[in-house]
């Protein structure tokens, strides 16, 4: 999956997340291997576990860790659709 397609993908969800969290979820995205689903999971292991690797963090850890949640939940999505 590259990068492109992702963020292509990204751009059709509705609601459009807040501007902030959008920037985060695009500067997260890389080429890798494998299907959207598994692609978005893993972005979203990704950040959490940056944000988990970071045991004395504060505030300045929730946004990857909003950005982890919705990369959770658009795996969820990209699955549901696939199966469609």
């Amino acid at each position: 999956m590259t990068r492109d397609q992702v963020l292509a993908w990204l751009d059709t969800r509705r609601p459009v997340p807040p501007a902030t969290l959008r920037d985060r979820l695009r500067r997260a995205v890389h080429d890798a291997p494998g299907g959207l689903a598994a692609h978005l999971a893993r972005l979203g292991q990704e950040l959490l576990d940056g944000v988990t690797s970071q045991p004395a963090g504060g505030r300045e850890l929730a946004l990857d860790l909003l950005a982890a949640d919705a990369f959770a939940t658009y795996a969820f999505e990209a699955q549901a659709e696939d199966e469609t």
